[in-house]
């Protein structure tokens, strides 16, 4: 058992002085080297307020500007279909990117106020946003990870993948959204 966490922390320590070591571009995240790397963000926007928005209780948001921020930069923007879904795809991320991904500096953030999908609505303040979270990771080879299993892998194959030595996608779903 002692060995295993030792393993654990030493790939941990890996991925993190490899994320350390990632170029920083002064023009922001698209600045430094593209990787064989892509990644896909999808969801459905709620029509409503407060934190931790159930889908299964609200309505949908369709026609929402939705803009992907990581930091505070927006990296990618798009419009949610009639059932209030949303996709972005971006194939070749920036090593930066990516590692702001991976380091849970990205959210999907509304644009278009509320009032746009309920008029009772329309006098909240704030923004509907939520943060992402990864829910698999397919490689190169085309094999994808179902992240139960063993966690040390996943540690691994994300090393690699910020250290751009192997091509992959990462799918990426948002948690519940929240009226801030």
């Amino acid at each position: 058992m002692a060995s295993k966490s030792l393993v654990l922390a030493a790939l941990l320590i890996v991925v993190v002085v490899s994320a350390s070591q990632l170029p920083r571009g002064a023009a922001g995240l698209g600045a430094s080297p593209n990787t064989n790397t892509s990644f896909v963000v999808s969801g459905i926007v709620p029509c409503a307020t407060g934190n931790s928005i159930n889908l299964a209780t609200v309505p949908s948001f369709p026609n929402a500007l939705v803009q992907l921020v990581c930091g505070s930069n927006v990296v990618g923007s798009t419009t949610t279909d009639s059932t209030g879904a949303f996709l972005f795809s971006q194939s070749s991320a920036s090593r930066d990117l990516v590692a702001a991904i991976l380091g849970n500096l990205c959210k999907v953030v509304v644009a278009t106020p509320l009032g746009a999908c309920d008029k009772s609505l329309a006098g909240a303040t704030g923004t509907l946003s939520a943060p992402l979270k990864l829910l698999d990771i397919t490689t190169g080879s085309g094999s994808g990870s179902d992240l139960g299993g063993l966690f040390g892998g996943i540690i691994g194959l994300v090393g690699q993948i910020l250290g751009g030595l192997i091509g992959g996608i990462l799918n990426l779903g948002t948690q519940s959204f929240s009226f801030v």
